[in-house]
């Protein structure tokens, strides 16, 4: 099936989806009006999508860069090599594919195409073979495009190894979302998120990993520093399917509200169907610590300084963990 069929079928995201809870649907253009500046109805059809069986796939936000035409680039990273990369989509829809070969290594970072459009959308599609380690991040300056999706869909072959980070501003609405299959033993997947949010900005995050298999580990920290009228909104599902012993998995979503008009939503999902396994999840909420801002001040620095020292202590301790590397560097930099 092809993806405008699938997005026909599924129709507009709404509210009652709950794929779609926390997210501000009433400003997605109706991509199936004829009268709409965007629309599936006469897309002329993109023959790479004969590749891909779009039946199983219930988020539009995956469909939406195909249906639209988005014009697919294959970049396969050959077994062993080590590969660095930038993508960056030059058109408002984008379909990328990236095979990762047995035991290589890649860093992969994500740039933003900052060209006005009502939406922007990007699927990636990632397969990566066994043994080997890819780093996927972004860390884009603030912009103003109004409205932006990134979709991930990520396999893991044995002993495979995956980690995705990135500090998220703007002044618009995005939506990221992953769905992550840890296929074979040893598959480890590693997600860390920042949002540094003001103004009326909203960012939403919607992660499905599904352990496929036994000794399999995945991870989720997302951090929020929300002021002004900002939103966040972070939805994440673990599956640990039958007979996957040993699974482990972890979730934590930490939020410092910096005004009394940001707000943050989270929906943590654990559908475990074996009980050899250990996984957890938590969520904090709340202000920059007195305490600690009593200490700074009392000992004469300025309180707008102490601020900036609590908010940088608190988003730096979300990446520090990562291995030296290029996605290190880049998001320790950008903070």
């Amino acid at each position: 099936m092809d993806a405008i069929t699938r997005i026909k079928q599924l129709g507009m995201p709404r509210r009652n989806n709950e794929l779609w809870t926390f997210f501000p649907v009433a400003k997605i253009p109706n991509v199936l009006s004829p009268d709409s500046d965007c629309h599936v109805a006469d897309a002329p059809r993109n023959d790479n999508q004969d590749a891909f069986d779009f039946s199983e796939e219930n988020d539009f936000a995956a469909l939406l860069p195909v249906a639209q035409n988005a014009r697919t680039m294959v970049q396969n990273i050959a077994d062993g090599s080590e590969e660095m990369a930038m993508l960056k989509c030059n058109n408002d829809y984008g379909h990328t594919v990236l095979n990762i070969g047995k035991n290589a290594k890649a860093s992969i970072e994500i740039l933003d195409n900052k060209v006005q459009h009502p939406i922007c959308a990007e699927r990636f599609d990632i397969n990566v073979g066994e043994g080997a380690s890819v780093e996927i991040f972004f860390a884009n300056p603030a912009n103003d495009l109004p409205l932006t999706f990134r979709h991930f869909r990520i396999t893991q072959a044995a002993g495979s190894n995956v980690r995705f980070s990135a500090i998220e501003r703007g002044n618009g609405i995005t939506r990221v979302s992953i769905d992550a299959f840890l296929n074979a033993a040893g598959a480890n997947f590693d997600a860390r998120t920042l949002n540094v949010l003001g103004g009326e900005s909203s960012s939403h995050h919607r992660l499905h990993i599904y352990h496929n298999a036994p000794e399999t580990t995945s991870t989720q920290l997302s951090r929020n520093l929300l002021d002004g009228n900002a939103t966040a909104s972070y939805d994440g599902s673990v599956i640990v399917g039958n007979g996957c012993t040993k699974a482990y998995s972890s979730q934590l979503v930490n939020t410092i509200l910096l005004s009394e008009n940001s707000s943050v939503s989270v929906k943590p999902v654990l559908k475990i169907y074996h009980d050899d396994v250990e996984c957890t999840h938590g969520n904090t909420v709340g202000e920059l610590d007195a305490e600690q801002m009593f200490y700074l001040v009392s000992r004469g620095i300025p309180e707008k300084a102490a601020r900036k020292m609590l908010m940088h202590a608190f988003a730096f301790d979300t990446f520090a963990p990562l291995p030296e590397g290029p996605a290190k560097k880049r998001l320790l930099q950008e903070l």
